[in-house]
């Protein structure tokens, strides 16, 4: 006979996230909102939206969760600088990144790949300048290739008598989207509303964590996962490893397999950063009926997947669906152009 899964109280395990170093960078819990407008205009499942773009530091975004840890674990190491490469150029991890070592009184190596307007003093490119940040190009476009880059800076920096903390995809990398899940589940008893989905844009660390948080408090929630590029393999074994490491942190008798996390690159497009129609439209459509902005990369591809899912049926009036917005606002003015010609009249 099969044994039940551990479940947590939530006091439990807030108790267990509070026992480790963490620098200070936003109030949390962010909100919680109805999107009443967006509820009534698709006749669909009532929507609601985890702002997690009005996290408080850096212009905001989900990074600022794990950078509370990160920056935590690294001042407790006495580090003087902090390290991370594996972005582009109009990276929102970067971004938070830099404003992050910044608040903390740290200096910032970044080692960056190009990526879509990546020589554009524009978003989160012009954000960086601002932090003084010292980054280092690779010359190569895209997500990966990195790794060599990055091990020689932190080894540039040691002979310099720098002390780096090196910034991976760790256990707190995902840890503090447990934290979020557990905020999820209290805000939406207080809301009266049994979250039947959640729907998030992430490839890596932010649904790592919302797996784990989902499991450990028993949430039941139907995670659906859009990953902002393509990965030979998708990405579910990277996320349950990273889930699992966070778990024995957390000493929680929990584990995640790659093979019960729900994530698709459907709606990525043609590459990593590049703007899709759909999600240009959704960007219009959630702006004009809430208020609320979403960008080209990451959260506007993400919730065109829900829309369709709404379209399609999928979801019904029966459900009630939170769409975690994980922040990136300065890439709306690096996509300009692309935001500018979606609104021209086709034809």
């Amino acid at each position: 006979m099969a044994q039940a899964p551990t479940v947590y109280a939530a006091a439990d395990l807030r108790h267990r996230l509070d026992a480790l170093p963490r620098f200070h960078l936003t109030e949390l819990p962010t909100p919680l909102l109805e999107l009443p407008n967006l509820t009534r205009k698709l006749g669909g499942p009532r929507l609601l939206m985890k702002r997690d773009d009005l996290t408080q530091h850096g212009l905001g975004g989900n990074k600022n969760r794990k950078f509370q840890f990160e920056v935590g674990a690294a001042l407790a190491q006495d580090c003087d600088v902090l390290l991370w490469g594996g972005g582009v150029m109009q990276s929102n991890h970067a971004r938070q990144c830099a404003a992050a070592a910044r608040r903390a009184g740290l200096d910032v190596v970044l080692v960056l790949n190009e990526g879509p307007h990546g020589d554009e003093l524009q978003g989160n490119r012009l954000l960086l300048d601002i932090l003084g940040a010292d980054v280092r190009p690779t010359g190569r476009d895209g997500m990966f290739g990195h790794e060599a880059d990055l091990a020689a800076t932190a080894e540039d920096l040691r002979a310099a008598g720098r002390k780096p903390y090196v910034i991976d995809y760790g256990p707190l990398t995902s840890i503090g989207y447990v934290e979020c899940v557990l905020e999820i589940h209290e805000q939406s008893q207080a809301l009266g509303a049994d979250v039947t989905h959640l729907y998030v844009a992430s490839g890596g660390g932010t649904q790592a964590g919302l797996e784990l948080g989902n499991r450990s408090l028993g949430a039941g929630y139907a995670i659906r996962g859009f990953s902002p590029l393509v990965v030979d393999g998708g990405r579910t074994a990277q996320q349950a490893a990273m889930a699992n490491a966070t778990a024995e942190l957390l000493g929680l008798d929990v584990r995640v397999r790659a093979e019960d996390i729900w994530n698709s690159q459907a709606f990525v497009g043609p590459a990593y950063a590049e703007a899709t129609p759909e999600g240009l439209d959704v960007i219009r459509l959630v702006a004009e009926t809430e208020g609320i902005f979403l960008e080209p990369v990451y959260t506007g591809k993400a919730f065109a997947a829900l829309l369709d899912d709404v379209r399609r049926r999928d979801l019904t009036e029966r459900d009630t669906v939170v769409f975690l917005h994980t922040g990136g606002t300065p890439l709306i003015f690096a996509y300009a152009h692309e935001l500018g010609e979606s609104s021209q009249p086709t034809g």
